[in-house]
């Protein structure tokens, strides 16, 4: 992580290739999800799309399925949350399900004075800066996660992979910084921006940004 002229927290992306920018209702102005598309950019996994109403779609079939994720700057792990089980499918049904638990049942438990959020977060990572933000990375894939608590990163070490876990109603990664974790439910979402990225244009050109946001349900591409 570093910091632009203007005060703002800039990181590198988590992810490289071509995804869709997204922020799905409800979500934090500054908490973000990345989805991948097909070549055609219409569809996020390859089964026939009416699966997804009358019958099923396995995670796999998921073009974000497995994806690697890769620290957005240096810092210290201070938090990972593992072996919470992925979701195996998705369906209209079990989407609806995963809403209404995540909007109405869920309440973190308390597990070793440590809040347990995985019911909501899945698998997931934390990593602090040394200016003290954290960057939060979430629903990764069960038993993918390659740091420790403790463990120093370096930006661009691969710390696991996208999954379909917690409350997740397809593969995908969520980001979001916090200002801290020492008390998480006096956290407070932090705006940042990303380094560097490709935006698709209308035109359908790739044109180069640095030290921005993208403009969310657009198409970006980052380079390793």
């Amino acid at each position: 992580m570093i910091m632009t002229s203007t005060g703002d927290i800039s990181i590198h992306p988590p992810l490289e290739g071509e995804w869709k920018f997204l922020r799905p209702p409800g979500h934090h102005p500054y908490a973000f999800d990345f989805v991948q598309m097909d070549n055609k950019r219409k569809s996020s996994h390859n089964a026939a799309k009416w699966r997804f109403y009358v019958n099923q779609i396995s995670s796999n079939k998921f073009y974000s399925w497995n994806k690697p994720v890769y620290a957005p700057i240096d810092g210290e792990v201070i938090r990972v949350g593992n072996g919470w089980q992925d979701h195996e499918y998705t369906n209209i049904w079990k989407a609806i399900q995963i809403w209404y638990n995540a909007t109405y049942k869920f309440r973190p438990k308390e597990e070793n004075g440590r809040l347990d959020i995985r019911p909501n977060a899945g698998n997931h990572v934390m990593i602090q800066a040394k200016e003290g933000y954290i960057v939060f990375l979430a629903h990764l894939r069960n038993q993918s996660i390659l740091v420790k608590e403790g463990q120093h990163v370096r930006q661009g070490e691969v710390i696991g992979m996208v999954g379909n876990s917690g409350n997740s109603t397809a593969p995908h990664l969520h980001i979001n910084l916090f200002d801290q974790m020492e008390n998480p439910f006096e956290s407070k979402v932090l705006q940042f921006l990303f380094s560097s990225y490709e935006l698709l244009s209308a035109e359908g050109r790739w044109v180069k940004h640095t030290s921005s946001v993208p403009k969310v349900g657009t198409f970006v591409r980052f380079n390793a």
